[in-house]
C-alpha cells in the first residue's frame, strides 16, 4: 500500500539526500561518496516514475531529470575505474600491477572532471521539487501497482535467458538495473514487515552486484597484454564470477517476485 502523504514524505527525503550526496561529492569525489551519489540518484529515479504523466512531462523536471541521467552515465566509468582499482588492490603489488593502478588513476581524474561540471549544475538548480496535489491515493496506488506488474514482469522475462547461459554479461547487467528499480519503488509501500519479494531482491541484488563486480575487471583484464600476472588474475576473477552466479542461479528458482506479474 502506498499514500500521497507517504510518498510525498519519501519523494522530498531523496530530492534532500541528492542535493547531501551531490555535495559530499564536489568536496571529496571518493569511491565511497561516488558510490552514495549514484543510489541516492537511483532512489530518486524509482520514486520520478511513480509520479503522475504530466508533472514527469513538465519542461524543468525533464531537464533536471536529463542532467542526473548525464551524471549517471559519466560517474558509471568512475565507479567501473573504483571497481577495478580496489580489486587490483588486492593482488600481489608488483611493477605490472602499480603501472596499471596509475594509469586508471589518470583516467578516473579525466572522467571525474566532467562529472564534477554535471554535478555543479544540479547543485545549483534541481528543479526536481514538484508539487503532488493531483495525486490521490487511487490514482498513486494505481500507478504504483502498474511499475511494479511492468517492472516484475520484465524481470520475469529475463530471468530464463540468465540463468540457462552465465555468457549473457549484459543482460545479467540488466536484470539487476530492473531488480535494483523494483526493490527502490516496492520500498516506498507502507508494510509492517518487509514482504518476501521485497526480501528476495535485496539477496539478488547483492549477488548481481558481486557478479557484475568481476565482469567489469574480467573485461578490462582481458583487454590487457597478457602476462603471468595478468592470466592469475584473470582465473581467479573467472572462479570467483562462477561461484557467485552458481549462487544466483539456485537463489533465483524460487521467484516470489512473478506473482507480481502474474506469471508462474
Amino acid at each position: 500500500m502506498i499514500t500521497r502523504d507517504s510518498f510525498e514524505n519519501e519523494y522530498d527525503k531523496f530530492v534532500k539526500a541528492l542535493t547531501r550526496r551531490v555535495k559530499a561529492y564536489l568536496r571529496d569525489p571518493n569511491a565511497e561518496n561516488v558510490h552514495r551519489l549514484r543510489t541516492a540518484t537511483r532512489r530518486l529515479q524509482a520514486a520520478f516514475t511513480l509520479l503522475p504523466k504530466t508533472t514527469r512531462n513538465q519542461n524543468k523536471v525533464q531537464k533536471a531529470m536529463s542532467r542526473i541521467k548525464k551524471l549517471m552515465k559519466v560517474n558509471a566509468s568512475v565507479r567501473d575505474q573504483d571497481i577495478i582499482l580496489s580489486k587490483l588492490s588486492m593482488y600481489k603489488q608488483n611493477r605490472t600491477f602499480e603501472r596499471l593502478t596509475e594509469d586508471l588513476r589518470k583516467s578516473r581524474r579525466s572522467h571525474l572532471e566532467q562529472a564534477k561540471e554535471l554535478a555543479m549544475s544540479i547543485q545549483k538548480n534541481t528543479g526536481l521539487r514538484v508539487k503532488t496535489t493531483d495525486l490521490s491515493d487511487s490514482l498513486l496506488e494505481k500507478r504504483y501497482n502498474k511499475v511494479v506488474r511492468k517492472l516484475s514482469s520484465k524481470i520475469a522475462s529475463e530471468l530464463p535467458l540468465v540463468r540457462e547461459d552465465q555468457s549473457k554479461v549484459e543482460e545479467l547487467h540488466i536484470v539487476r538495473r530492473d531488480c535494483k528499480q523494483l526493490r527502490y519503488v516496492l520500498e516506498m509501500g507502507e508494510f509492517s514487515k518487509p514482504p518476501k519479494p521485497l526480501v528476495t531482491l535485496r539477496s539478488w541484488q547483492d549477488l548481481l552486484g558481486a557478479i557484475r563486480d568481476h565482469d567489469v575487471m574480467l573485461a578490462y583484464l582481458r583487454g590487457l597484454t597478457k602476462s603471468s600476472e595478468i592470466q592469475l588474475a584473470l582465473n581467479t576473477e573467472t572462479e570467483s564470477r562462477n561461484n557467485n552466479y552458481r549462487k544466483f542461479v539456485e537463489a533465483s528458482r524460487e521467484n516470489p517476485i512473478s506473482r507480481f506479474a502474474g506469471k508462474p
